[in-house]
């Protein structure tokens, strides 16, 4: 599985993504149709020409023409010679134009495939951060290996194999936390929250199916109602439990929603476009979500009314949506808040009062198409998105109104854990409290402490094909 792990220390990037067409498979072919290695951009054969040709010098050359027709940057692209490149993945990220896009890449179609629509990952089902140097657990998918043996949120892997973390071969750890295969076995050693010492556990990595709505309840506090919901992946199997949680906060009628998206990087867009539609409630219907602009290759695309999203009314089984129409949203952010997570924040900014609390979001205003040649899927960053305001190029991410680092010393939902706690003050006060927070907790809080562990595929913005 072609998983592309960020480090532990780096901020995660988002996607705006759509679901593209392209075959796979395999066709004959033994050599590139054109020279790839001198720039001359104006000999480049159209992509539809060259794909399925599967060796590696005929993916090599559908790469480069297919970069040279959609990328965002194509006439800033630096042409490097095609063989000397071994594979066409290296040869696809030699092209990119690294000044601007850190966050085009390539995956196996079957794995990305997988993900999205089925919501499946290999892996033990601890998702993991790294806070003050330490490689401690942001939450654990439930009746997943790490479930199974009471590893929770706030637990620190101190070592991998009888080996301290800190002494580790970074491709060694890596290999052992984001296991390719099912069936993988490993041994952790986990310092629980609270705990004196480490206990060892061993396990095995499965197909853990996500639990993107991780919790959603109503917290009573000084006479109002409040909806809470931990919201980390907009797949597909987060439509129903997303629809049920907002009927339930509608039929409660809450006084204020808190969405926890600290750890979500995106995915379907549609999925946003939907928790965006049943938080702003009649006020945004009719509006415009978003608009996608393509580079100036593609002016029919710019000006394709099919790339101007407008907010749901209906679910994809064509269920209609609750509405809360609340004036005001709470949204908890970090670092790995990303992609379709900040289309969330950035189609409501024009119609209600956002307010983000936590850390900057990573910022990432583009967007990819899916384009699948011979089973690999190419993400290429191909446009940007804006709302109805023609606000977008948060390339800096969303700064919050009330800075706050993440707390792993308490449970997600605790009244306790500190950005909830700042949400359910402001609540109460319409202010960010000032107490609790050092000065010098507050000058880090711009860069998160704690960053989600990601593959880039799980940080996009997808439009699923047959939705809006």
């Amino acid at each position: 599985m072609n998983k592309f792990v960020r480090s532990l220390a780096v901020t995660l990037v988002t996607a705006l993504a759509l679901a593209g067409c392209g075959g796979g498979g395999s066709a004959a072919g033994n050599s590139s149709p054109v020279d790839n290695s001198n720039g001359a951009n104006a000999l480049l054969a159209a992509p539809s020409t060259l794909a399925n040709i599967c060796t590696p010098d005929g993916e090599k050359a559908w790469i480069r023409s297919y970069l040279n027709d959609v990328y965002l940057w194509y006439n800033e692209i630096v042409d490097v010679p095609a063989v000397n490149y071994t594979t066409p993945d290296s040869y696809f990220d030699a092209l990119l134009v690294r000044n601007r896009d850190r966050f085009s890449f390539t995956s196996s179609t079957g794995d990305i495939n997988g993900f999205f629509q089925s919501g499946f990952d290999i892996g033990y089902g601890a998702s993991l951060v790294n806070q003050a140097g330490k490689l401690r657990v942001a939450y654990v998918e439930p009746g997943s290996p790490a479930d199974q043996q009471h590893i929770a949120r706030g637990a620190q892997i101190t070592g991998i194999d009888g080996t301290p973390v800190g002494q580790l071969d970074s491709a060694v750890q890596t290999a052992a936390l984001y296991p390719s295969t099912a069936g993988t076995i490993h041994s952790f050693d986990i310092l629980d929250e609270g705990a004196l010492s480490s206990r060892t556990v061993q396990m095995a990595a499965v197909s853990v199916v996500k639990t993107p709505v991780l919790d959603n309840t109503i917290i009573a506090t000084a006479g109002k109602k409040i909806g809470y919901l931990v919201f980390t992946d907009h797949v597909a199997t987060a439509e129903l439990p997303l629809l049920s949680a907002f009927q339930n906060f509608a039929a409660a009628g809450i006084d204020d929603l808190v969405l926890d998206v600290r750890y979500n990087g995106g995915g379907y867009l549609y999925i946003a476009n939907e928790v965006a539609a049943m938080i702003g409630g009649a006020k945004v219907q009719n509006q415009l979500f978003e608009q996608l602009r393509f580079n100036d290759k593609h002016p029919e695309k710019t000006n394709d009314p099919a790339y101007r999203m407008y907010f749901a009314n209906q679910s994809t089984q064509l269920i209609s949506l609750p509405q809360l129409n609340l004036p005001r949203v709470f949204v908890l952010t970090t670092g790995s808040s990303c992609s379709a997570t900040e289309s969330i924040i950035n189609s409501l900014s024009p119609f209600m009062q956002v307010i983000t609390i936590g850390g900057t979001t990573c910022g990432k205003p583009y967007g990819f198409i899916q384009q699948d040649n011979c089973d690999t899927s190419y993400f290429a960053i191909q446009f940007d998105g804006v709302n109805a305001a023609g606000t977008g190029s948060y390339t800096n991410g969303f700064a919050p109104a009330c800075s706050v680092t993440d707390d792993l010393d308490h449970a997600l939902g605790d009244r306790s854990e500190r950005l909830l706690s700042t949400a359910l003050s402001y609540s109460q006060n319409s202010v960010c409290p000032a107490a609790g927070f050092s000065r010098s907790q507050l000058a880090q809080s711009s860069r998160p402490a704690a960053e989600l562990e990601r593959y880039p595929w799980r940080n996009n913005r997808i439009l699923k094909p047959g939705t809006r």
